[in-house]
Parts: structure tokens; sequence; C-alpha cells
């Protein structure tokens, strides 16, 4: 999925509460214009670039009319700092066996009012774990901001120049391969070929099964 397209597309506060309608239930274009108080034209509009970003579907009922309802569950993590910018966006799918298997684990199929008591219990402790996982990834991010100024203040240190520095910025990252580096800093191929040797010469990065990294 194109991230920045994505971020593009919800950052239009129309379709981020269509979404947030289609979240409770499926819906057709008249009833999503009446809640939102927009002109049918410009949701019909909205409809056609979130489906077409996959984030919505469309089907017919019985009667003919057409309904929109979310298509996918998707994950958007997005980490601002003074020292990163980062968006991970992932789906989270549920298989037909693991449909089945929580289906057999809240009874799901048997008595109305004890299925749903017991799924509302469970639905309120996964929303408690959520909550502390979030908690847990908040404390790791904050220690990833730390560390990586730290590896900032030594890149700093020891390197030469400004490009020096971008490349050694890009390793302590992780093992990245020369068509990368290339492809990120934008520079020549002989001056991107000197600086990878002066830092090899220095003892700061080394050559590996075609990638570079930190020594």
């Amino acid at each position: 999925m194109d991230m920045p397209y994505l971020l593009d597309i919800l950052g239009n506060e129309n379709r981020r509460n269509i979404l947030t309608l289609l979240s409770y239930r499926p819906c057709y274009v008249t009833e999503i214009s009446e809640e939102l108080g927009v002109a049918p034209k410009a949701i019909i509009d909205h409809l056609k670039i979130l489906e077409s970003a996959g984030l919505v579907v469309s089907y017919h009922d019985e009667q003919g009319r057409k309904y929109y309802e979310i298509a996918n569950n998707v994950r958007i993590e997005v980490s601002i700092s003074p020292l990163m910018f980062e968006v991970n966006v992932s789906r989270v799918d549920t298989g037909p066996a693991e449909e089945r298997t929580l289906r057999e684990r809240y009874h799901v199929d048997s008595e109305a009012a004890g299925a749903l008591r017991q799924m509302s219990e469970e639905l309120q402790r996964l929303g408690r774990s959520a909550a502390e996982l979030r908690e847990a990834q908040k404390s790791v991010q904050a220690t990833i901001s730390e560390v990586t100024g730290m590896c900032i203040e030594l890149i700093n240190h020891v390197a030469a120049d400004q490009i020096e520095a971008e490349i050694l910025y890009l390793l302590v990252r992780g093992p990245t391969s020369y068509e990368e580096l290339a492809d990120k800093l934008n520079i020549p191929d002989v001056e991107m070929k000197g600086e990878l040797a002066r830092l090899m010469k220095k003892g700061l990065v080394t050559y590996n099964t075609g990638s570079w990294s930190i020594k």
C-alpha cells in the first residue's frame, strides 16, 4: 500500500468521517450523505477514492441498493520525534480457521444473550490488553529516540563530512545494500564509492554478502 497516498486520503476530514460511520455498519450513499450533511455527489467521489485505495468495498442487497463497508483491517502507525519520522501500514486479517476457532471459543452459535455477554467481556479484556501494549510501545519508542540521539552524537564526532554522517546514520539502522544507499543519498557513484572506502579504512563500516553495515 502506498503510504503517502494513504496518508493523503486520510487527511481529508469527510473521508475520515465516512470511515467512522462505516465502522459501525454498512451504509448506502444517501444514508451517509444525510448523516454527515455532505452532498451525495461529494460522498460518491470520496467513496470512489476510498474504494480505489482498497479501504472500502461495495455490494448490492436484494433490492439492488448499493451499500459500502470497510474492506480490511488496516493498522497505521506514525512515529514522529525530533530524530525520527516513520509510517508503518499493515493489514490485520483473520483467516477462516481463526474465525472458526473464535466462534467455537465464544459459542457464537449458541444462546444469543449468553454469547453476547461473553464476547462483551472478552472485548473489554482485549481492549485493556491493547492499552497495555500501547503503553509498552510508547516506552520502547522513547528508548529508540534516546539511543538514536546517542548514535547521532557519536556519528557527528567521527564523521568527516555530511555525506559520511548520512551514510553512518543509515547504516546504524541496519545492513544496507549499495543500491539502497545510492538511491537514498542520491550522490554520484564515484563519490559514494570513495566515501565508503574512507569509512572502511577508518574501521567504521564493513561489507559482507552484498550489504554494508557498521563494523
